[in-house]
């Protein structure tokens, strides 16, 4: 039975087993090599290759240890036991010795060494030698580069041995070792997060994985892994690994690998100031650091586990004779702003006195990354009072995303008075994020005269405290728009005007007035300005903690809002791609976003599942205050693919809390809940509160939501709402709201045709859920045709949109409308038709068409639960 170790080295590699496989299996060659990095999965792929092998001749396994080298011909000794002790070191004798044995053997034997770096020299010339003169075969394993014995790379050069270069995990292959591991499913952050921290090294990710597990870094919640905290890397047990690789490294080694851990990333001319070209590349050899292509040549170690236990592993003294070595050097060409955070760390960790400047900046830096272990150290490592201030904002920022709400809001306000500037408006964007605006600081701006010396790099320098701007734009975070959006849209315009210099305040203000605008349904002006503001967002530096996420969510929501599903994977990928280490914080607002598409393509399946995970980890850390919307789409989602127990739970979640962000999205948050309610039965407002919901949107001058919101009515059975519906996608730009329009006025004047072919249409455009709407709504309208055929032929089209989007064929989006009340104008009908008016007549009185009022009668006929116009007459005569 293979272990977890085995299975775990096999992830990924079926492919180069069986091409190890093949290549001992031909008769033309005479054995392969495994060329791997340490724990990277070699012994497993050996002994995989050997049992799919199944080889006949005997296979021998030769011992290849570090103590064994030091014995000459000491992995040999199977083979020497009845050589005379005083000939166990004559070359000639041994070669002798061996050539003899593997005669006796009826096929030659196949030799198996594991860490073929670890044989003496003259083992590795006499297996070479049995090996190319055809008295036996190899499997060998070894690390990569100059530690691969010359004997056998010259069996390689010469055709003689295959070399097979065994490559770390990919992505895919890190998620299936997590799952294999923890032997549940496994939240994608936890496998993108592990596969940045150990490269795709197996054995680092098992160690890892196991370590998370057992120190409570990693949760189970309802049957998948999240990851809660950040691991702490120099406690997991693999660390062994790296200590015997550093316990056996020259000094040179040691000390070019402690600089580059505890003071890189260095570009290679920085660090050969202090090492030789040939330590360098001992390490680079030996898997413990990586060196970028290009003119750079940035080093820095292999993966952040490696850097970290090689910086634990320093004794104090040591790093700090280091630390003065480097010092008194000082490194030339341009700093990478990484290579100065840990270098301010190793001086904290070696009790330097550190300005006070330099840390309020790694602080800022380290809450900017959302590493907030390193801002909180750094933060609390100020001691100047004149500082303190704006450490505290610092540490109530690192508190507040780690959800430690109350002491943020302590921080805040012991920080207070704030002087003008960067930090004053950083705390008052906190104090927005609380929910507290009488946290924030009173921004009056100081005299104009205040040199950038005077303000400090705190405040930003001038460009900040000459400028209205951070006061303007804290105004505008810490005040109650809702129900205000015209006044709200003027302020961020001003704003903006009035930031053109300060592109920290003034692209995330383009971002939100984007924003605004897509709610508006203003998509084509609003898809320009938001693509400006996140091309900004590329180009300059917006070093303002979670404000990058901000902007992230906006730009993702705008593209949703326009159907840009390409260009929103793209930016959802790339981001979860290049920032894995914010992925604990930032982590659930991406699972919303993708989850928040998906519902709004018809994929109810995948949106369901996209949603829970992003509830989960929005449970875990939710910095941008989104949990009460992904409670409240997660609640439709999970009433549209059936099921109305999970639909309650989210419900209820959304009723119980505090809807903040984002903004122009509160109604239609209230609407999901509403409509999910609805299809399971619960009725708090039905029908007549999603309209009331609409007309508010309609009020605030938020069409794009109001039509979202009228579609939602349309759907759960009002009718009704059709003709609002058509008027509010006529506001709204864009190729959808075309096709939705027409598909109002469809429903409106209950034309089946028409709405068959829009639902083609839709297909074709790749609105999938509109597409499965008008069908849904074609076969309402024809249950009661006396035509049967054309409703079988209906629900047909409405079963393929149902499998084309991954929904059960038995899912109502929607519903009929026996449960609604008749309107004013089908009570107007309903009386005309009891009084005995004919079709012509009732049209002729009330001025619409014939097809109009039959419309209203298919939808009378529905809600009254009758077949036909006879039945109608008679129920009306019995009331």
């Amino acid at each position: 039975m293979e272990s977890l170790a085995d299975t775990a080295g096999l992830i990924g590699h079926s492919g180069l087993i069986k091409d190890v496989v093949r290549c001992l299996r031909d008769d033309t060659g005479s054995g392969a090599i495994i060329v791997g990095s340490a724990g990277i999965g070699k012994t497993a792929v050996s002994r995989a290759v050997l049992r799919e092998l199944r080889p006949r001749a005997t296979v021998v396994r030769l011992p290849a240890t570090r103590a064994l080298a030091a014995v000459p011909f000491g992995a040999l000794a199977p083979y020497l036991s009845a050589l005379p002790d005083r000939e166990l070191d004559s070359y000639a004798a041994v070669l002798a010795e061996l050539t003899g044995s593997l005669r006796s053997e009826p096929a030659p034997p196949l030799f198996v060494i594991d860490d073929a770096q670890c044989l003496d020299r003259g083992t590795t010339q006499l297996l070479a030698r049995a090996v190319a003169t055809g008295a036996a075969r190899m499997l060998a394993t070894s690390r990569p580069g100059t530690m691969i014995p010359e004997e056998f790379l010259a069996l390689w050069d010469d055709g003689i041995l295959a070399k097979f270069d065994l490559a770390p995990l990919s992505r895919v292959g890190v998620h299936q070792l997590c799952e294999l591991v923890l032997r549940a499913d496994v939240s994608p952050w936890v496998s993108a997060l592990f596969y940045d921290v150990a490269g795709g090294n197996p054995l680092m990710l098992r160690s890892l994985l196991e370590h998370s597990r057992a120190s409570g870094a990693l949760g189970l919640r309802h049957g998948v892994w999240f990851l809660l905290s950040a691991p702490d890397l120099g406690a997991v047990p693999a660390a062994d690994v790296v200590d015997l690789q550093f316990r056996f490294m020259t000094p040179e080694e040691k000390t070019a690998a402690a600089i580059i851990a505890l003071a890189g990333p260095l570009s290679l001319g920085q660090i050969l100031r202090f090492s030789s070209p040939r330590a360098v590349d001992a390490l680079e050899t030996a898997g413990l650091i990586s060196i970028s292509p290009g003119h750079e040549r940035i080093v820095l170690p292999a993966n952040p586990f490696v850097g970290e236990i090689i910086r634990r592993r320093v004794p104090a003294g040591r790093s700090a004779d280091l630390r003065s070595s480097v010092l008194a050097f000082p490194l030339a060409g341009a700093v990478r702003p990484e290579t100065l955070l840990n270098q301010l760390l190793w001086s904290l960790d070696c009790g330097a006195c550190i300005p006070p400047g330099e840390l309020l900046q790694a602080a800022v830096s380290s809450n900017v990354a959302l590493d907030t272990a390193t801002a909180a150290r750094a933060a609390g490592a100020v001691r100047d009072e004149a500082f303190l201030p704006d450490a505290g904002v610092q540490l109530a920022y690192s508190s507040f995303m780690l959800g430690r709400r109350e002491a943020a809001a302590g921080y805040l306000k012991s920080a207070q008075p704030l002087r003008y500037g960067r930090s004053s408006y950083l705390a008052a964007l906190l104090a927005g994020r609380l929910g507290r605006p009488g946290l924030s600081p009173e921004l009056r701006r100081e005299s104009a005269e205040a040199s950038a010396d005077e303000a400090g790099p705190a405040q930003g320098g001038p460009l900040w405290t000459q400028s209205p701007a951070a006061g303007m734009a804290a105004a505008i975070m810490n005040s109650s728009w809702d129900g205000q959006f015209p006044a709200f849209e003027a302020s961020v315009r001003e704003l903006a005007d009035a930031a053109v210099a300060i592109p920290e305040i003034r692209v995330p203000a383009l971002s939100l007035l984007a924003e605004l605008w897509t709610a508006q349904g203003r998509l084509v002006p609003g898809l320009r300005l938001d693509r400006e503001a996140w091309q900004g967002a590329q180009r300059a530096t917006v070093a303002l903690p979670l404000v990058y996420e901000d902007l992230v969510e906006r730009h993702c929501l705008n593209l949703i809002r326009a159907a840009a599903w390409d260009e929103l994977a793209a930016v959802l990928d790339n981001d979860a791609a290049r920032h894995p280490t914010r992925l604990l914080f930032s982590g659930g607002m991406l699972h919303l976003l993708r989850g928040f598409s998906r519902l709004r393509q018809g994929r109810m399946p995948e949106s369901r599942a996209e949603l829970l995970l992003g509830v989960e980890e929005l449970l875990i850390a939710d910095p941008l205050n989104v949990l009460p919307f992904a409670h409240s789409a997660a609640a439709y989602a999970a009433a549209a693919v059936g099921r109305p127990g999970e639909a309650d739970e989210q419900s209820r979640a959304f009723r119980m809390s505090v809807y903040r962000e984002p903004r122009t999205l509160r109604l239609l948050a209230e609407a999901y809940c509403s409509a999910a309610e609805l299809a399971t039965g619960i009725d708090r407002g039905g029908r007549n509160g999603l309209v009331q919901l609409a007309d508010e949107a309609r009020q605030q001058g938020l069409r794009g939501v109001e039509t979202d919101i009228r579609r939602l009515a349309l759907r759960s059975g009002n009718a009704g709402s059709a003709q609002a519906l058509a008027a509010s996608s006529s506001a709204v730009e864009g190729p959808e709201a075309r096709l939705l329009e027409a598909f109002a006025r469809a429903v409106a004047a209950t034309d089946v045709t028409e709405l068959i072919g829009i639902s083609d249409d839709a297909l074709d455009a790749g609105h999938l859920l509109l597409a499965l709407e008008a069908a849904q709504q074609a076969a309402v309208f024809l249950e009661h045709d006396p035509e049967r055929r054309r409703l079988t032929a209906v629900q047909r089209r409405v079963h393929r949109r149902l499998v084309a989007a991954g929904m059960s064929p038995h899912m109502d989006i929607v519903r009929g409308e026996a449960d609604s009340g008749l309107t004013v104008r089908e009570s107007e009908i309903l009386e005309l038709v009891s009084g005995g008016s004919t079709n012509a007549d009732i049209a002729t009185g009330l001025c619409v068409s014939q097809r109009t009022v039959e419309g209203h009668l298919s939808r009378i006929f529905a809600k009254l639960g009758v077949t036909g116009r006879l039945e109608l007459l008679a129920r009306a005569r019995h009331s």
